[in-house]
């Protein structure tokens, strides 16, 4: 899939923007605060209907505007398709092909996106939520049933943990109990589900992250990748695939452990808590990786995602590379550049393209960015 036409309206700092891209590499230079990373954000947002640098879109929204608008023009399968998002205080609309989709399940998934960004180095060491917010974002993108139940599962999580803490006056009443067992199988049916296909999933980038650790760090490193649940743990089991992981003994564990769970007004074990843990040379990379691994793991894991979606769509994503070479060195830079693949569509933005391989740029459209002003920019 390509990015043929990208347009912008009242988005961050554009009044209106509207650009032909490369089917291959586009690059985006200028000093920092002028709208770069807008262009990055704008095409995440036409991928995942929501931005990655905001928990609220309406910031997207130009000062003094109510609302802004992005599109672009996607080759897809050898077809032009029209994709459209606006953001207004009112909330979203979407279409794909002039059809208006109503829910965010219904957008998501047309246009798929790898986005490396400075903030992604924070993976390894990061907050759990880093971690479980990777993979939700990477199955958000090929499978519309994974991104429902996982909708699915917050809103019975939340109803579950506010039903906790009502019960917290009275925490041994009959009835209410009754009611908490109910609500914990509907949970639990959806937990197993998403444990199962994470699981799965770490194994099948684990895979390929495996391969990429070792052509980055000339064979040195071996890394691996295994998911943490919650669960799992509690049931002192390995393995999805174990008998005790049934829908029986997670809600009767549940059940046992439900007078913490409302002591404390929320719900301790499932999907939720999972975590992924990383190890080098099997120490764990959290506590003993050095700053130059953690960055190494992270390149792994997003070469890793391009060869993921591929195998799982039949389709290349867009690469999209926000910022992020100032902060790798030399080597580091040299196998991301070499390893991005002409079939792959890759936007880049950076200070300057003094660190940009002469031969990329004489290949690539290279554009100077100015205060929202943007030129094509012809390398000499």
């Amino acid at each position: 899939m390509k990015i043929r036409e990208l347009k912008l309206l009242y988005f961050r700092n554009y009044t209106s923007l509207n650009i032909a891209t490369h089917p291959s590499l586009n690059i985006f230079f200028g000093d920092n605060a002028n709208g770069k990373t807008n262009i990055v954000e704008s095409i995440f947002c036409l991928s995942l209907g929501k931005s990655y640098r905001t928990k609220s879109d309406t910031e997207c929204i130009m000062f003094g505007e109510d609302a802004a608008a992005m599109s672009c023009v996607l080759n897809k399968n050898n077809k032009n398709l029209d994709i459209m998002l606006g953001i207004s205080n009112k909330g979203k609309s979407a279409k794909i092909a002039g059809i208006k989709k109503n829910k965010l399940t219904e957008f998501v998934g047309e246009l798929n996106v790898v986005l490396f960004s400075p903030e992604d180095l924070q993976i390894v060491k990061g907050s759990p939520s880093l971690r479980r917010e990777f993979i939700n974002r990477e199955f958000y993108q090929f499978s519309r049933i994974y991104h429902k139940y996982h909708l699915m599962y917050q809103h019975l999580l939340k109803q579950r943990n506010s039903y906790l803490k009502d019960m917290k006056k009275n925490p041994k009443d009959e009835i209410s109990l009754t009611y908490l067992e109910t609500l914990t199988s509907q949970l639990v049916k959806i937990a197993m589900y998403i444990t199962r296909e994470r699981v799965s999933f770490v194994k099948d980038i684990a895979k390929l992250a495996y391969e990429n650790m070792l052509n980055i760090s000339n064979g040195n490193e071996i890394l691996e990748i295994k998911y943490k649940s919650s669960i799992l743990d509690v049931l002192g089991v390995s393995s999805v695939s174990d008998a005790k992981f049934s829908e029986e003994n997670i809600v009767e564990l549940m059940m046992k452990k439900s007078f913490d769970d409302i002591m404390r007004g929320n719900t301790k074990i499932g999907p939720h808590q999972d975590d992924l843990e990383f190890f080098i040379n099997n120490l764990e990379a959290r506590t003993y990786a050095s700053q130059g691994q953690q960055r190494s793991i992270v390149l792994s894991l997003k070469l890793s995602e391009i060869h993921y979606l591929k195998q799982k769509t039949g389709d290349y994503p867009i690469l999209l590379l926000d910022d992020v070479l100032s902060e790798l060195d030399k080597n580091r830079q040299l196998k991301l550049l070499d390893a991005i693949d002409e079939n792959v569509q890759t936007f880049i933005t950076t200070p300057s393209i003094t660190d940009i391989k002469e031969d990329l740029l004489e290949k690539a459209k290279v554009f100077k960015i100015d205060n929202g002003n943007i030129n094509v920019f012809l390398p000499k």
